[in-house]
């Protein structure tokens, strides 16, 4: 008579873990989807700087007018610009940023109309991050809108300090704004889709443009002052986790991020 009612009794203790664990599990996994996300997003945007310069620009700036301090190097017979970093260089505008490796950057002009400046990664990290692959920023030259700039990637991998990879693709558009013939703004709105370092597929939709500031840039605070996106992390074919960014002005440019988590919880993130 005990064991018949100790029986359900021991079911019901075992579901119960079980669905402890599962919940347990799901909350760490949306931790770490929330960290992820901001290793994306920052990972593509601290490289906008370096984009948008011109080859002109490189060829008169100083080691200091770059975030990082680079070693440059310019071969004008391939239009192309070297950035080296070290981290152990000290660098007054890199804050607490360390990036290594090389960014390359070639300005191709593919015809009359149209220009390219491709931006390449070698053994480059930023922040224990290794990104792999190329990305494309083009200018149509026209003269309703000469500052607007396109980015397409793929296939650009995400290395964390663990080995664990994210794959994405990306689809952005920008425009810039100058003062007194330098740069000084730039709004950004795109998408992206690839999978994350689990394996699961993600995207990334805009729901308002992120801005960007350059003096906030070069000061070494790299996050953008307004703008947010939905991510979407899918488990299944049918069912998705939704995580909401948004980035907020702070005093300085001390800019931050926060993630709003399926759960409702939030994450704050600053540079």
């Amino acid at each position: 008579m005990i064991q018949k009612f100790l029986f359900p009794i021991l079911v019901i203790f075992i579901f119960s873990s079980c669905s402890l664990d599962i919940d347990k599990n799901i909350s760490t996994d949306l931790q770490v989807e929330g960290k992820e996300i901001f290793n994306i997003s920052f990972t593509l945007e601290e490289a906008y700087f370096f984009a948008f310069r011109t080859l002109d620009n490189y060829k008169t700036a100083d080691t200091l007018d770059i975030p990082g301090c680079p070693v440059i190097s310019i071969n004008e017979e391939m239009r192309k610009v070297t950035l080296e970093f070290d981290s152990l260089r000290e660098c007054s505008n890199s804050a607490s940023l360390l990036r290594s490796g090389k960014i390359h950057i070639e300005y191709l002009n593919t015809n009359s109309l149209e220009s390219t400046t491709r931006l390449e990664y070698e053994n480059y990290k930023v922040r224990d991050i290794k990104v792999e692959g190329r990305r494309d920023f083009k200018q149509v030259r026209s003269l309703l809108n000469p500052n607007r700039r396109t980015e397409v990637f793929t296939d650009l991998l995400l290395i964390d300090e663990f080995e664990s990879s994210s794959r994405i693709n990306g689809n952005y558009e920008f425009q810039l704004s100058f003062q007194n013939g330098e740069l000084s703004e730039f709004l950004c709105s795109g998408s992206l889709e690839g999978r994350n370092i689990t394996g699961r597929p993600i995207t990334m939709n805009p729901e308002a443009n992120k801005r960007y500031l350059v003096n906030c840039i070069l000061s070494g605070n790299y996050l953008p002052n307004q703008g947010s996106e939905k991510w979407q992390i899918f488990r299944n074919e049918t069912g998705s986790t939704s995580h909401t960014m948004v980035y907020e002005t702070e005093p300085e440019c001390q800019n931050s991020g926060k993630l709003t988590l399926y759960d409702s919880r939030i994450m704050v993130f600053e540079q």
